[in-house]
C-alpha cells in the first residue's frame, strides 16, 4: 500500500523563518520579543484548539443568514429578527465608539491634555462617555422604538458597564498602584485616589470592548456545537482576547504622559496579564444580558446584581494573584 504523499516544508522556507527572527531579535527591544513569544504561543494554542471543534447544524438545512446549508453560518451581532433591541444597541455601541476612539487619537496627537486642567479632563471624559446614554435616550434605537423603556437592551448595557466600571476604578486601580507601581500625575478631582474622570472614561472603553467579545463569544456558540471542545476553546478565545484587549489598552495609551509605570516592561508583559483578569470574567458575563431569545429578558435588577457579582469575582482573583506575588496591599486616600 503507496504511502500518503505528504507535502514537505521547503529547507529555504525554514532558512527564510530562522534569518527573520534572528533580524527581530538584533532590532526589537526585549520586551517586544517577550510579548512576540506570548502572543505567538497564545493565538497558536487557540488555532490548534480550533481543529477539536464540531461544526453546528443548520436548522431546517438553512444557516443562520437564510442561505441553504449543511452547517449553520456563525453570527456576530444579535438576531434582528429575535432581539431587536440588542442587535440596534450593539450596532449603535459600535458607531459611537468609533467617535470617541477618533477623539482619542486627535487629543494624543495634539497633546491638548496639556492645557486641560481637572476640569477640562472631566468635560472631555464624560463627554465621550455621556452619549452612550444620553444619545439612546433622547433618540431610541430603531430596535426600542416600539418597546418600552424597560426591555431597552441599551439602558441594561449601561447600567452593567457603570456598576463594573466603578468597582474596577475605586478597587482595582489600588492593584496597580500597589503591585505594578502605576500612579496618575496629572491633575485631577479624585475619589479614593483615583481621578473621577477616569471612572467615566472607563465607561466608554468597556462599552466598546464588551460589544466586541459579544460578537467574537456570539460567533464561536454559533458556529459550533455545544460540546466540551467547543467549551475549552471558548475558554482560550476569551482568555486570548483578555489579555490582547489589556496589552492593546496599555500599548495605546503609553502616549499619555501621565499615567507612569516603575517599570513599563512588567506593565505590558504582567500588566497586560493583571488587567486582562478583569475580561476573564466580564467578557462571558456580559454575554448574558438578554442574549438568549427563549428566555424572559433580564430585569434591571438582576443585570446590576450580575454585575456587582462579576465585580467580586474579578477582585477576589486579582487578591489571590497578590498573594502568590507575596505582595502587600494598601489603599491611600491620600495619593501614592
Amino acid at each position: 500500500k503507496p504511502r500518503p504523499y505528504r507535502r514537505a516544508m521547503p529547507v529555504g522556507f525554514l532558512a527564510l523563518v530562522t534569518a527573520s527572527w534572528h533580524w527581530l531579535q538584533s532590532q526589537l527591544p526585549p520586551v517586544w520579543l517577550t510579548m512576540l513569544k506570548i502572543f505567538a504561543s497564545m493565538y497558536l494554542g487557540v488555532y490548534t484548539l480550533s481543529f477539536s471543534l464540531t461544526r453546528a447544524s443548520a436548522t431546517n438545512g438553512v444557516d443562520g443568514k437564510g442561505m441553504a446549508s449543511k452547517y449553520a453560518a456563525g453570527v456576530w451581532l444579535a438576531s434582528k429578527k429575535n432581539n431587536i433591541s440588542k442587535h440596534y444597541a450593539e450596532i449603535f455601541i459600535l458607531k459611537y465608539s468609533a467617535c470617541w476612539i477618533g477623539s482619542v487619537g486627535v487629543v494624543l496627537a495634539l497633546e491638548m491634555f496639556e492645557w486641560w486642567g481637572p476640569w477640562g479632563y472631566m468635560v472631555y471624559c464624560v463627554g465621550c462617555a455621556a452619549p452612550a446614554l444620553l444619545w439612546p435616550l433622547l433618540y431610541p434605537l430603531k430596535g426600542d422604538r416600539a418597546l418600552p423603556m424597560s426591555q431597552w437592551y441599551i439602558l441594561k448595557a449601561n447600567l452593567w458597564i457603570a456598576a463594573f466600571s466603578f468597582i474596577g476604578n475605586y478597587w482595582y486601580t489600588h492593584y496597580f498602584y500597589g503591585i505594578l507601581k502605576a500612579n496618575y500625575t496629572f491633575e485631577a478631582h479624585r475619589l479614593n485616589d483615583v481621578p473621577i474622570a477616569l471612572y467615566f472614561m472607563t465607561h466608554a472603553y468597556f462599552m466598546f470592548y464588551h460589544v466586541l467579545s459579544n460578537c467574537l463569544l456570539r460567533y464561536v456558540r454559533s458556529a459550533y456545537a455545544p460540546d466540551a471542545q467547543r467549551f475549552v476553546f471558548q475558554c482560550a478565545v476569551v482568555a486570548a482576547a483578555a489579555y490582547s484587549t489589556a496589552f492593546m489598552e496599555s500599548l495605546t495609551i503609553c502616549g499619555f504622559p501621565y499615567y507612569k509605570f516603575e517599570d513599563v516592561d512588567m506593565a505590558y508583559t504582567l500588566g497586560s496579564a493583571f488587567y486582562g483578569i478583569y475580561f476573564l470574567v466580564s467578557f462571558p458575563m456580559f454575554l448574558r444580558v438578554d442574549e438568549d431569545d427563549t428566555k424572559p429578558l433580564m430585569p434591571h435588577s438582576q443585570v446590576f446584581w450580575e454585575s456587582m457579582g462579576g465585580g467580586m469575582l474579578v477582585l477576589c482573583l486579582l487578591d489571590f494573584v497578590r498573594l502568590g506575588l507575596g505582595a502587600d496591599f494598601v489603599m491611600k486616600a491620600g495619593g501614592h
